[in-house]
């Protein structure tokens, strides 16, 4: 594998020639909070910082996007029309590997089996993913609990690792070096990848200890109706944020907006955490409280999603640990979890046992 090197003095013109033929979302800020969204220059790009606080989900499945119009003429609806496919060539520059591996669950989601959403497929299709290592890891990260780390180049097409005054560029995918092949950057010296090396070694070291989440799956089937939920969703607000800034949540609503001469067919974010997410159209609820509705987020993210597409739908980025008001932190309910399964397997042993 070639390592190549991209002065920092140079990346304005990378970003530049980029966006001659490209669309390049890249993070912004934006009334003093980090996100990402489209650049027309490349001083708009803020490239030093320890994380946005929303993810990159937004650039390929968008928190409200409108499928399908149709207008109204003399009380009959007209035929309706699909949305155009977004299939704008596009470069996501910046995106922390804990965002880039998340796109592989949201791939599961919306790329396999037997309904594929062609709206989120245009748009993963016809982008390139241009991660940037994250040097400054939080205390709330914990991307390394799930075996990736702030290195990681899993989901990215290409990876750029700081060096001090350059990047050194590492092409992932065929596509990151059909990207790379437009420019001609320098092969990486042996001084630079000692560096970008050396940084990599402190931001490890900015790592809590590690926690692995093997064998959580066992510990959840037994924990359906376990009092656990009740204890973690005591102090929950149901305000949704961290299914909203989560880079793998991905529960949605469709709805019909319609006026008197036309309308609209729209597909929003929703969430688990809202009371009014499951309630069927006889006013039954089947989650009738936030201790149900917790355990679905949990058993969702750590038990059905490893089942159902072989990945677990958390990357440990650490947003709803930092957003959350009351400071429901997901990793003490993952010990939580495992506390009330090796709780309730002592508890079997001992009745079984007669003790």
């Amino acid at each position: 594998m070639e390592l190549l090197t991209l002065q920092k003095a140079e990346l304005a013109t990378f970003i530049a020639t980029l966006l001659e033929e490209r669309r390049v979302v890249a993070p912004v800020r934006r009334d003093g909070d980090l996100a990402f969204a489209a650049i027309a220059t490349p001083d708009e790009a803020v490239l030093r910082y320890p994380n946005t606080r929303a993810s990159v989900k937004a650039a390929f499945f968008p928190q409200v996007e409108c499928m399908v119009r149709y207008e109204r003429a003399l009380d009959r609806y007209n035929e309706a029309t699909s949305t155009p496919l977004d299939t704008t060539p596009t470069v996501l520059l910046g995106a922390r590997p804990c965002d880039a591996r998340s796109l592989l669950l949201l791939d599961g989601v919306f790329g396999q089996g037997q309904y594929l959403d062609p709206y989120y497929l245009a748009r993963r299709e016809n982008t390139v993913i241009v991660s940037l290592a994250c040097d400054r890891p939080r205390q709330t990260c914990f991307c390394h609990w799930f075996g990736s780390g702030p290195y990681d180049a899993t989901g990215s097409d290409v990876l750029l690792r700081d060096a001090g005054d350059a990047y050194v560029v590492e092409p992932v995918t065929d596509r990151g070096r059909a990207l790379l092949a437009e420019f001609s950057l320098a092969p990486a010296g042996d001084a630079t990848v000692a560096r970008a090396e050396e940084i990599e070694e402190q931001a490890a070291a900015r790592l809590t200890p590690v926690e692995p989440v093997e064998g959580i799956q066992d510990a959840l089937d037994g924990l359906f109706d376990s009092p656990v939920w009740g204890e973690v969703a005591e102090k929950c607000l149901a305000c949704g944020t961290c299914t909203y800034l989560c880079p793998e949540c991905h529960c949605f609503n469709i709805e019909d907006r319609v006026l008197p001469a036309s309308g609209e067919r729209v597909r929003a974010w929703d969430s688990c955490m809202y009371p009014g997410f499951t309630v069927h159209a006889s006013g039954h609820n089947p989650r009738p409280d936030q201790a149900a509705r917790w355990r679905q987020r949990a058993m969702h993210k750590f038990d059905y999603l490893p089942r159902n597409v072989g990945l677990y739908g958390c990357v440990g980025c650490g947003r709803c640990v930092q957003a959350c008001p009351v400071g429901l932190d997901i990793r003490a309910v993952l010990r939580s979890v495992r506390q009330a399964a090796a709780e309730a397997e002592a508890a079997a042993v001992a009745e079984n046992t007669g003790e």
